[in-house]
């Protein structure tokens, strides 16, 4: 046995897992042969100078997979394949988190039935998901891209634009236009560019209002529709005797709005623009510095400094702390996403039933120029330019999202399956989650498909935590952001447009 992988204790990724694929590697890559015999627990101990827990974790794991077999009193061995068919084909994973896996080892199970001459195995590396888009970066860069791995859809612009990401018509075109015609309307303009398919989406969500919909009912309040409405149920919230009542901390509203939340603080803040009538960036033009940009800052920053709603920490906050304020009880209502309705479980330990009874998403509320809107985003499989198997990578991405194979994943993770037939399966449950926040999620808005998507989200971050945290004057802020934006992207300023682009 020849094992030269090493653990990292400071990679963020649990002890048992990196030993999982350090030994799935040694396997599948022949190191390790099918009934060999594996070191005892005590040896790997001492050969990695870890615990016995995450070592028995490690094979356990591996034993539930079907790569190994325990035998008391024996020892572990290399599992042996019956049948006629030859060595598994390994596709190279990287995911950010578990949950990711469900769907491929879902795959890979109906196609090495299906295919017992030709079976499939995973390796898979898990990254942290705040590492991923540079870890991605990095590996392409070395020659060393994944067959396939999980992106965000914000990256995806910017990895067809560096050539990273086979278009699916490459691999099969007919299977391109039918998923095409499949994916939600307001996913095409995030994955479908250059008239090509470049991801295969395995989950959507959308930016919304989370609130106690049973304390709002308790104090005979509806969740806010408009700016106004926010106000009245926050100020409402914001009276000791109120927050006596329900244990709650001194403010009602939380949101992440700052550098450190990083594309979480897009994602939560510029649906505000877009519900008051205002853009980001639009047909060319950079349409930041507009009176409804002013209108809306200057609404947010009321918000922590005029009325007591938020704390100034907002603009420090992480990406999921929000969230966790809401499931802590610390705020009536928090400004997050749809996906985080598996967080929020987990925090407050409510079953599916006190959860829909308790807690309500509703999109981010109406300005006085707009109406109410949510960002649309999700996570997708891409297939690298490097993979080396691409008809198998996307063969089993089939596998994983036709028809209704999303379905058990997307009730188990309350994520929506991005697909019609699925998405129409679950819309019939009208007692479920997805269900009800459906509609938010098919009125939601793509980011902008810009190919340096992520320095411009920067800009808007860094933006928003300087008005905020009153570090520079409204206007100037707007002023420098509008110009950092427009040398990214190399388009205009409105006042910058030839009179006859005007209409002048």
């Amino acid at each position: 046995m020849s094992i030269r992988r090493k653990l990292d204790p400071a990679s963020g990724i649990p002890i048992h897992e990196q030993l999982k694929e350090i030994l799935r590697a040694e396997i599948l890559e022949g190191h390790l042969r099918p009934g060999d015999r594996l070191p005892t627990e005590a040896e790997l101990c001492a050969r990695y100078g870890v615990s016995r827990a995450p070592v028995r974790q490690a094979l356990e794991d591996l034993a539930r997979e079907g790569l190994i077999v325990r035998q008391r009193g024996r020892g572990t061995f290399v599992a042996v394949r019956n049948g006629r068919g030859g060595p598994p084909v390994v596709l190279r994973v990287i995911l950010s988190h578990p949950r990711w896996r469900i769907p491929l080892d879902q795959a890979v199970s109906r196609w090495n039935a299906e295919h017992p001459d030709r079976p499939l195995e995973l390796t898979v590396q898990e990254i942290p998901f705040l590492r991923l888009r540079q870890t991605l970066i990095e590996a392409v860069g070395n020659g060393e891209a994944p067959d396939l791995s999980i992106l965000d859809s914000a990256w995806l612009a910017e990895f067809v634009a560096l050539r990273y990401l086979r278009a699916i018509g490459e691999i099969d075109p007919v299977w391109e236009a039918q998923a095409i015609a499949w994916l939600m309307p307001g996913l095409r303009m995030a994955y479908v560019l250059e008239g090509h398919l470049y991801a295969i989406p395995i989950s959507m969500d959308v930016s919304v209002l989370w609130v106690r919909r049973d304390w709002l009912m308790a104090e005979g309040l509806h969740p806010p529709t408009s700016w106004e409405d926010l106000l009245r149920v926050g100020l409402h919230f914001r009276r000791s005797e109120i927050r006596r009542r329900y244990g709650l901390g001194p403010y009602p509203l939380a949101m992440v709005a700052g550098r450190a939340g990083g594309e979480t603080t897009t994602y939560q803040t510029l649906p505000f623009l877009w519900a008051n009538g205002g853009e980001l960036v639009a047909n060319g033009q950079v349409l930041l510095d507009q009176p409804a940009t002013r209108e809306t800052l200057a609404f947010l920053r009321s918000l922590i400094w005029e009325h007591g709603l938020m704390p100034p920490e907002v603009v420090a906050f992480y990406r999921e702390q929000a969230a966790q304020w809401l499931g802590e009880g610390r705020v009536v209502m928090a400004v997050g996403g749809t996906y985080e309705a598996e967080l929020i479980r987990q925090i407050t330990g409510w079953d599916e039933a006190a959860f829909l009874e308790r807690m309500a998403a509703v999109p981010i509320p109406a300005g006085p120029h707009g109406r109410p809107a949510g960002l649309l985003g999700g996570m997708a499989f891409g297939i690298y330019r490097q993979s080396r198997h691409p008809e198998l990578a996307l063969a089993l991405l089939r596998l994983a999202v036709e028809g209704e194979a999303l379905i058990p994943f997307a009730r188990t993770t309350a994520r929506h399956p991005p697909w019609i037939p699925a998405a129409s399966r679950l819309a019939g449950e009208p007692q479920g989650f997805l269900a009800r926040t459906l509609p938010w999620v098919e009125q939601g808005r793509p980011r902008p498909p810009l190919t340096n998507y992520a320095r411009v989200s920067e800009e808007w971050q860094a933006l928003v935590e300087d008005v905020l945290a009153r570090r520079r004057p409204l206007e100037a802020a707007i002023r420098r952001a509008a110009e950092r934006i427009a040398a990214l992207t190399g388009w205009m300023l409105p006042e910058d447009l030839p009179t006859s682009a005007k209409g002048g």
